[in-house]
């Protein structure tokens, strides 16, 4: 009798495990993201100094920060130190600066003639940043990709190449071509004041 109900309790275990495993073996598998690749990743709070450089039409601006108390810091790196339009720069150039995600990593080493092919040899734009450690980075942007969607860009002090968006280029590019100067504001004209609205009063009567 015992033997009998030790087969049958053998039974239900190897009944359950089949279960288990035909139930567990359907699930799909969870997909693993792959991380996200910086081409290069600073701080942006390190970032003193901008240039860039659009070497194909000749066009090149540079910034600089200059930390007084409360003002918003960063100026144009004139004679002048012209402050920039707060509300162009914020916080966001920095940040895009600091480093962009690579949407597709294109070559770890990258031949001569594969960084001539990407427009790397002859950038489109190259950006310098100083540092608060007094270091210097230089980034090197180059062609458009065929399908308009991404730029081809080199790893600061590498021959890695990987790709970023094409939104990211036409942000920093927009600083040399249309700078962000603050815009004056209007004042108004003495015609519009109650003044001359009296002197043209006492000249009807």
């Amino acid at each position: 009798m015992r033997i009998k109900t030790i087969i049958i309790l053998l039974v239900v275990l190897i009944a359950a495990g089949g279960a288990y495993w035909a139930y567990n073996s359907n699930k799909p598998v969870a997909e693993t993201k792959n991380p996200t690749v910086y081409i290069w990743d600073i701080q942006d709070s390190d970032i003193n100094r901008v240039q860039i450089d659009l070497p194909r039409v000749n066009k090149s601006q540079s910034y600089v920060k200059i930390p007084d108390g409360d003002q918003f810091p960063w100026h144009f790196d004139d004679a002048q130190q012209t402050p920039v339009d707060s509300e162009r720069w914020g916080g966001g150039i920095p940040l895009i600066l600091s480093g962009p995600s690579a949407n597709r990593v294109i070559a770890q080493a990258a031949t001569q003639e594969q960084l001539a092919e990407y427009g790397l040899l002859e950038p489109s734009m190259v950006i310098t940043l100083g540092l608060a450690d007094e270091s210097t980075m230089v980034i090197e942007v180059g062609n458009n990709t065929p399908n308009g969607e991404n730029f081809y860009v080199r790893a600061p002090n590498t021959d890695g190449v990987a790709i970023v968006d094409y939104t990211w280029y036409y942000v920093i590019s927009r600083l040399v071509t249309e700078p962000p100067y603050i815009t004056p504001t209007a004042t108004p004209t003495p015609a519009a004041t109650g003044s001359a609205t009296t002197t043209a009063s006492t000249a009807i009567h």
